[in-house]
Formats: structure tokens, C-alpha cells, sequence
């Protein structure tokens, strides 16, 4: 067996455990927290394509989340609208957004464009506390109503989980299509070497917009099955911190890799959950184990740890002679 077959039945035992999960005995919270790593697994699939891939640092991520779960809530808990199409809507107006942030901010480079995207992101969590008449400010939106697909309520967290997975794995296929792409590979050029790519006929600022709207609709659709996971939302939870936090699951994931958003949700979802239980300590060690994580696996789980774990497979089942 050859590492491709590795792969496949590595893939092929995860997508089965994901399908028994509500099965296998484990309590609605820690569904839920399952749930929370397909919805951050899904944003952050969005954020390494122009962080990992394209290489722009933004950090206004947690904006487009906002703005993707308002769009839904306000459409369906205010106007009637049907979950498809405010799920649909909500990835469009994002991308809409992130398609002008976009063009305005990637003129910049670096540290610039970082600040840019924080303004942004700052400017719309303010618009939300205080544009009570749209948002509800600070009290947020609630009674948001559960997605009704194809004559089902999803009302239990057991269908809402199924829901979200498979909007995720769906979202996986088409980025890692993507990557393939000749797109992909402008994006890997623009981050290898922005004036070889440039001198190759690359539209440099055009790809760079591309992939900045492209991630923004990820973002859209996280927040908008975020809205409705919780049936609430309030300003409170698309703070700056969110922007950090997808930012560490690329990071610790590992920056352009395809498994890198996947490994990095589970990772960091689990210790954030793992440590709350701890109260005035788990920022402390939250931040420690983030440590330690990075001098481990600098290059991300996906980057090192998993080729690690498929050398190995290899190696039980394969004899190679040191002659």
C-alpha cells in the first residue's frame, strides 16, 4: 500500500467517525463544541487562503463573521426569510464587504494592511452596539429561528450538527479544488515571490482581491450557521479576539496547508473549551500551551505532525533497504 491509499483510508475513518459521533455516547455540550469546531473549521478555511496561501496578513476577520451571522438572523427572525436564502445572502453581502475592503486595503503591505483590517473590524462591531434599530445593539438579536431545509426543522443539536459538518465538508472540496486551480497556483506565486509573478503576467492586486473576497464568503457562511446554532447573537461575540483566534488556528494548524484549518479547530477549540473550567487561570495556560505548541510545531500540526504520522503508516507496512 502506497501513502495515497494511507490517505484515503485516514480520510475515509475520520468522515465515518464524524457520522457516528452523536452515537457514541458523548453529552449535548461536548456535541456542541463539535459543532463550534466545523463553524471556526469553515472561517478559517476562508482566512488561509489569504493568510496561508496568498500571503496577507488580515486580521479583521471576526467583522465578516459578524456581518454574516446579522444578515441571516435579520432575514429570517425579521423579514421571513427561508434559511437557504439568508445563508446564501449572508456569504454574498460578506463577500460584497470584503471585495471593497479589499481593494481599498491590499494596496497596503504588512503591518499596514493588518491595521487596516483591525479598523474595519472595529468599525463594525461599533456599528452594531450602537445601531440598535438594525442590530438590536447591545442586546443583540434573539429568537433567531432554526433552519428549515426541505420540509425539516432542525431543531436538536444532533441535526443542527449533521448540518454544519456537512456545509463544512462541502466547503473543504470546493477550497481544496481551488488550490488545485490555476487560481491556487497564483496564489502560492504572489506569496513565494509577488514580483516573479507580477513579471510572469500575474494580475497581482487583482488575485490578491480574489482571494480576500473568497475568504470573507467563508466567513459570511461560518457566521450565518453560527446565528443559527445559538438562535442569539450580540456584538460580544465577534470581538477582535475572534480575528485572533482564526488567525492561531491557521498558525497552529499550519499556514497553506490544506489540513491546516481542520487540525487547527480541533486543536484550539478543544484547549480553549478544556480550560474554561479553570476561571482566573486559563488565559494564563491557554496562552502557555500556545507556546509550546509553536516550539513543537512551528510549521503547524499539518505541516509536521501529520507527515510524521504518514511516515510511519509507511513504514509498518513497507521494508526499504539501506543498500
Amino acid at each position: 500500500m502506497n501513502m495515497r491509499l494511507f490517505k484515503i483510508a485516514f480520510i475515509v475513518i475520520v468522515c465515518l467517525l464524524l457520522v457516528l459521533l452523536p452515537y457514541l455516547g458523548i453529552n449535548v455540550y461536548r456535541l456542541h463544541v463539535f459543532t463550534l469546531i466545523g463553524i471556526y473549521t469553515l472561517i478559517s478555511i476562508g482566512l488561509n487562503i489569504i493568510f496561508g496561501h496568498t500571503g496577507q496578513i488580515a486580521l479583521g476577520h471576526a467583522a465578516f463573521f459578524a456581518i454574516g451571522a446579522y444578515t441571516s438572523a435579520i432575514l429570517t427572525a425579521r423579514l421571513g426569510f427561508p434559511f437557504p436564502i439568508a445563508f446564501i445572502c449572508a456569504g454574498l453581502i460578506s463577500l460584497v464587504f470584503g471585495l471593497g475592503v479589499g481593494r481599498a486595503a491590499l494596496k497596503l503591505e504588512g503591518a499596514y494592511l493588518a491595521m487596516a483590517t483591525i479598523g474595519f473590524g472595529e468599525i463594525v462591531r461599533m456599528v452594531l452596539i450602537h445601531w440598535e434599530s438594525l442590530s438590536g445593539g447591545p442586546a443583540g438579536i434573539s429568537k433567531i429561528p432554526n433552519p428549515y431545509i426541505l420540509g425539516l426543522t432542525l431543531k436538536s443539536p444532533q441535526s443542527k450538527y449533521y448540518m454544519i459538518m456537512a456545509i463544512t465538508f462541502l466547503g473543504f472540496v470546493c477550497y481544496r479544488n481551488l488550490m488545485k486551480s490555476n487560481y491556487g497556483k497564483q496564489f502560492t506565486a504572489i506569496k513565494e515571490n509577488p514580483l516573479a509573478a507580477q513579471a510572469m503576467g500575474v494580475n497581482t492586486t487583482r488575485v490578491k482581491v480574489i482571494a480576500f473576497g473568497l475568504s470573507t464568503l467563508y466567513a459570511g457562511f461560518g457566521g450565518s450557521l453560527y446565528a443559527h446554532l445559538n438562535n442569539y447573537i450580540a456584538p460580544d461575540a465577534f470581538h477582535f479576539s475572534e480575528s485572533i483566534t482564526f488567525l492561531l488556528i491557521v498558525v497552529l494548524g499550519g499556514m497553506g496547508n490544506i489540513l491546516g484549518p481542520i487540525l487547527g479547530s480541533i486543536v484550539l477549540i478543544e484547549v480553549k473549551e478544556s480550560l474554561r473550567m479553570l476561571k482566573d487561570y486559563n488565559m494564563l495556560i491557554y496562552g502557555l500551551s500556545l507556546m509550546v505548541l509553536m516550539v513543537f510545531a512551528p510549521k503547524g500540526f499539518a505541516g509536521v505532525r501529520f507527515s510524521f504520522l504518514w511516515r510511519w503508516m509507511a513504514g509498518k507496512t513497507s521494508t526499504v533497504s539501506k543498500y
